[in-house]
């Protein structure tokens, strides 16, 4: 865990996190194993992801802004979401083949979807996105 909090001290998007937030987003996976963790050869940390199985009315909460995700939303259903990806040292890319390679095979083709936010000039969040992309 030491190891995701200083990812999320690197990324401008997840510095500001509080720490109900980072509670909410993050420790829910480690406990479910709903979640991956990216080290170099000498054990220092580069990326994480986590996903949750939402139910479709749950999905459409959250993706719509309406609420955040909650502890009994990351296995209420069978729709994947990624409340987090961080790659503050740029390894998104790397991140991603092998989730598609070794997590995800068997549900290659499926549409999965993350909230995507970016912080603007006053390192404040920019308004997020939901970005839709193909395992």
């Amino acid at each position: 865990m030491g190891g995701v909090m200083l990812l999320t001290q690197r990324s401008p998007l997840h510095r500001a996190y509080l720490v109900s937030e980072w509670y909410q987003q993050i420790y829910p996976a480690i406990t479910l194993n709903q979640f991956r963790y990216y080290t170099d050869e000498h054990g220092n940390p580069l990326a994480f992801c986590n996903w949750a199985f939402l139910s479709k009315k749950n999905m459409n909460e959250i993706l719509s802004g309406e609420r955040d995700i909650r502890k009994e939303d990351w296995q209420s259903g069978s729709n994947m979401f990624f409340p987090e990806m961080i790659a503050p040292y740029g390894h998104a890319k790397m991140m991603a083949t092998d989730l598609r390679r070794n997590i995800l095979s068997s549900r290659k083709g499926e549409r999965v979807c993350a909230i995507r936010g970016q912080p603007n000039k006053q390192n404040s969040l920019a308004k997020p996105r939901v970005q839709w992309f193909k395992i």
